[in-house]
C-alpha cells in the first residue's frame, strides 16, 4: 500500500499524473511499464543487469516507449530506498548504479553512484514464487518454478493434478494472470472437480458394498 504494489492493472490507475518505477527486468516488468504508460507522466524501468531477460517483443516495445518519451530504461540499476509516509504515500526513491550491474552488491566501489528520483508509485516486478514447497514428495507434479501442473484442457477435470484428490487452483497454479478474479474463478472449478470426485468415490463404494451383499446372499 501507500504507493508500494506488485500489480500495475491493479492499482496503477490510482497514481494517474506521477512518476512511477517499475523494478524488474522480465516480461512482466517490461509488459507492466508499457501499461503503466497510460496512466504515468513518466515510467522509470530499473533493472540490475546490463541485458534484459525479457521477450523480445517487450523490450523493443519499452524502447519504442522510451523513444517517444513515455518511458525512462535504468538499465545496470537497483532500488535500494523507497520513501514517504502513510498520509502521502510515496515521495521519491533512493537507487544505485554501476556500470557493471549489480549495483548493490557493489555499494563500496567507486564506479557506483546512488541518486535520488522523484516518485509518486512504486511497482515491483521482480517475479512470484508460489508457496508450494511442502508438496514435495506428495507425487503432484511441479513445473521446474515450483508451480502445480493441472490436466488443464475442456470439460470436467482440468483442476486435477497427477495425484487422485488434490486439485490445484489460484496463484500456484497461474503464473501469468495472477489476479482474484481469476483465481477465484478457478478456486470455482477446483470445488466443483473436487466435490464430483467424491462422489465417484461414494459411487464406487456404494456399488462395492451392493456387490459384497449380494455374493453374502448368494
Amino acid at each position: 500500500g501507500y504507493g508500494v504494489s506488485t500489480c500495475a492493472t491493479c492499482d496503477g490507475a490510482f497514481f494517474r499524473g506521477e512518476d512511477m518505477l517499475v523494478v524488474g527486468g522480465g516480461d512482466a516488468a517490461c509488459e507492466e511499464a508499457a501499461f503503466l504508460t497510460k496512466f504515468a507522466d513518466t515510467v522509470h524501468l530499473a533493472h540490475r543487469r546490463e541485458n534484459f531477460r525479457a521477450e523480445d517483443y517487450w523490450v523493443d516495445r519499452v524502447r519504442e516507449l522510451e523513444s517517444e518519451g513515455d518511458v525512462e530504461i535504468m538499465t545496470n540499476t537497483e532500488l535500494l530506498e523507497i520513501h514517504g509516509s502513510e498520509a502521502d504515500g510515496v515521495d521519491h526513491a533512493t537507487l544505485a548504479h554501476n556500470p557493471e550491474g549489480h549495483p548493490k552488491e557493489k555499494l563500496n566501489d567507486e564506479a557506483t553512484e546512488t541518486f535520488e528520483q522523484d516518485l509518486g508509485a512504486v511497482f515491483v516486478a521482480i517475479g512470484h514464487t508460489p508457496n508450494t514447497d511442502y508438496l514435495e514428495g506428495t507425487g503432484v507434479e511441479m513445473d521446474e518454478t515450483g508451480y502445480i501442473e493441472t490436466a488443464g484442457g475442456d470439460g470436467a477435470g482440468q483442476t486435477a493434478t497427477g495425484v487422485p484428490g488434490i486439485f490445484g487452483a489460484g496463484d500456484v497454479v497461474d503464473h501469468y494472470y495472477q489476479q482474484a478474479i481469476t483465481a477465484g474463478g478457478m478456486g470455482s472449478k477446483a470445488a466443483i472437480d473436487a466435490d464430483e470426485y467424491l462422489e465417484e468415490l461414494e459411487r464406487a463404494e456404494s456399488a462395492a458394498t451392493d456387490a459384497d451383499t449380494a455374493a453374502a446372499d448368494d
